[in-house]
């Protein structure tokens, strides 16, 4: 049973427990495998959705993740919590995303598809090495929606000033995740202690960028990742080696997980 161990450790994917080409080092699937066998409990805690991660899945034989930044949980097949966006919601963000020049993606939990194209789409899935989703504007009317990206190359500033009960997560140079107010890693995390009566072990959070934050504040121990941004690395408890250099393996290590 989940209850029977030790701890919880959260890893992030994109920078962190994933390499540059977004796969699994064989070190990693390694460590991860040695810190299952000493006690704990290692679970995905990423804003990619669940299809986009079925390889890491299979090379950590890990079963348990929170996918969308925190709106869609799932361990051993079950689900635990699930967000959605309202329609009325998303239709105003993608009027918003019109006006600035920018194009929406939607997310159900095993699907994505694009509302609109432009060139920068191609440039933003290739750098997460993903194939491009398909176009289908009224996806959104047809399914759950969790979450939805605004693929541009500014920040989610602009967007959070105008909807301030949605949460606006920049993770990457054409990435702002969003999703409801309520909704975060760290939250993300909480149902999932909650739903594996896992609340009164410890909590271990890997990440490295600004949607890893909520996590990172929330962990009883928290790692860095050497490559992350400053914001992680000022409230981490320690900064490890990049995630292309032993980063996971060096800082499952320093808190004697493996």
């Amino acid at each position: 049973m989940k209850n029977n161990y030790k701890g919880t450790v959260f890893f992030d994917l994109d920078g962190t427990l994933m390499n540059k080409e977004s796969q699994i080092d064989d070190s990693v699937a390694e460590a991860i495998e040695q810190l299952r066998a000493n006690g704990y409990l290692p679970v995905i805690s990423t804003g990619r959705a669940t299809n986009e991660l079925q390889h890491v899945l299979k090379a950590t034989g890990i079963d348990s993740y929170i996918t969308l930044n925190g709106a869609y949980i799932q361990s051993e097949n079950q689900i635990i919590y699930e967000s959605s966006l309202d329609d009325e919601t998303i239709e105003s963000v993608m009027a918003a995303a019109k006006d600035f020049g920018d194009i929406i993606a939607m997310h159900s939990s095993q699907v994505t598809k694009l509302h609109s194209d432009a060139p920068i789409v191609e440039e933003f899935y290739s750098s997460v090495h993903l194939a491009k989703p398909e176009l289908d504007p009224e996806f959104y009317k047809k399914t759950t929606i969790p979450m939805i990206i605004v693929i541009s190359h500014n920040g989610p500033q602009r967007y959070q000033e105008m909807f301030p009960d949605l949460n606006f997560f920049k993770t990457g140079d054409y990435s702002i995740d969003t999703v409801k107010k309520d909704v975060s890693k760290m939250h993300g995390i909480k149902h999932m202690l909650k739903g594996l009566d896992l609340e009164d072990k410890p909590v271990y959070a890997f990440g490295d960028g600004a949607n890893d934050v909520p996590m990172i504040k929330f962990a009883d121990h928290s790692v860095a990742m050497g490559n992350g941004i400053d914001e992680v690395k000022e409230i981490a408890d320690f900064i490890t080696t990049d995630n292309t250099d032993n980063g996971i393996v060096n800082g499952l290590k320093h808190f004697d997980l493996i």
